[in-house]
């Protein structure tokens, strides 16, 4: 009977963590079809297979699904750099290299703008500190990662950790302003608006960052 009961219990946390993949699965296709606004609990409900009562057990508002997926992608974005970074990049190395993997990972830079100021203060206490525990653990690996890799004292890397994450919070922000259509911009701010662009504003202020704190490369 005991056996039973771990049998059942695995099925079942096995089964909410395929229900709770497929509610963010088809989370995604809503937001690549009609946008974050286009994101509604009964059309999610929907895409999902489920009651609108069962999709509750697991999200209970659009903020907390968004946050799910922040995590998600947050934790793509960190397992990449931990098995990309090596020790020996240079500073624009890892510059590049945190710009690429934060574009490339779908939906991260949208969430992760919105993070903050619109996802986190619109979500309630419980699932609000369950996720803010994944992220800080996320956030740590990504730390220890970046001081393996650029030989920054133990007492710097926290510091150095958390200026990077800010500089991207920013640039990740202001990359929102950035996917104007330029077509409804005055030419006179069209320059202004692209140079908002991620890759413009974080890539060379990461590279700034890390070379302030990197031994410069030894030459035979």
């Amino acid at each position: 009977m005991q056996q039973d009961d771990k049998l059942r219990r695995a099925r079942s946390q096995d089964q909410k963590a395929q229900r709770q993949a497929a509610i963010l699965s088809a989370a995604r296709d809503i937001i690549d079809e009609s946008g974050f606004d286009g994101v509604t609990m009964s059309g999610l409900a929907k895409r999902a297979g489920l009651a609108k009562g069962t999709l509750y057990l697991y999200v209970r508002t659009k903020e907390e699904l968004f946050l799910l997926l922040c995590v998600e992608a947050m934790d793509e974005v960190v397992t990449r750099f931990k098995t990309t970074a090596k020790p020996g990049d240079s500073a624009a190395d890892l510059a590049r290299l945190m710009t690429v993997n934060a574009q490339s990972t779908p939906l991260f830079l949208s969430l992760f703008a919105r993070l903050v100021a619109v996802i986190e203060a619109n979500v309630a206490d419980e699932p609000f500190f369950a996720a803010k525990r994944q992220l800080l653990s996320l956030g740590q690996d990504w730390a220890v990662h970046l001081g393996h890799v650029t030989g920054v004292a133990p007492e710097k890397v926290a510091p150095l950790a958390s200026t990077l994450q800010m500089a991207m919070l920013g640039a990740a922000q202001f990359d929102i302003s950035a996917c104007r259509d330029p077509g409804t911009l005055p030419e006179d701010l069209q320059e202004a608006f692209a140079a908002h662009a991620f890759a413009p504003s974080f890539e060379p202020a990461a590279r700034l960052i890390l070379e302030a704190v990197m031994d410069p490369p030894t030459t035979a």
